[in-house]
């Protein structure tokens, strides 16, 4: 039980990459999407109850987000039409999460991907978007996540070049 944050975590990545196996929205797609959603909960909830924070749980936590992430948008984009100012806006929010993620890397000589709690609000989002799109429609669900996605990675931005060094757990540009 010493490692079941970190387990969990590689258990998400492990279902992310199944992800990939599945055809978007099926019923194999909803059960490995809810449990990578569910586990990255838990993940950190296990790791603050049984006090197992590690640099190395916050870096797999940051992997399987990625790996997660990406693996849904190549199993849901496919399947639904986005539009062209979906796809700038996207564009411009992941240009921005590059420079960022290139001036922490050539600062700390790591991958700074924070925990702020904007970051988690736009995950949150990010993984409500499939339920959001069929509710609200693509262009609500798209002004929403593209509105909190925008002010995350500008706030990861300026908290990564004005530190002097990484906390990778900081709440956000005034919190800390």
């Amino acid at each position: 039980m010493k490692h079941l944050a970190n387990i969990l975590t590689v258990l998400r990545i492990a279902g992310a990459v199944a992800l990939l196996f599945t055809t978007a929205f099926s019923p194999p797609f909803w059960a490995l999407y809810l449990f990578c959603g569910l586990s990255d909960v838990a993940d950190g909830l296990v790791a603050r109850g049984m006090q197992q924070q590690s640099d190395l749980g916050a870096k797999l936590d940051s992997i399987a987000d990625v790996v997660f992430i990406f693996a849904a948008i190549l199993v849901v984009v496919p399947a639904i039409a986005i539009p062209l100012w979906a796809w700038v806006c996207a564009g411009v929010i992941t240009l921005i999460r590059v420079v960022t993620y290139l001036i922490g890397f050539r600062k700390y000589r790591a991958f700074p991907s924070l925990h702020t709690w904007a970051n988690k609000v736009t995950g949150g989002l990010l993984f409500c978007m499939p339920i959001l799109l069929s509710i609200l429609g693509m262009t609500v669900a798209g002004i929403i996540l593209g509105l909190s996605a925008l002010f995350s990675a500008c706030e990861e931005l300026v908290i990564t070049v004005r530190a002097k060094e990484l906390d990778r757990d900081r709440k956000g540009l005034f919190v800390r």
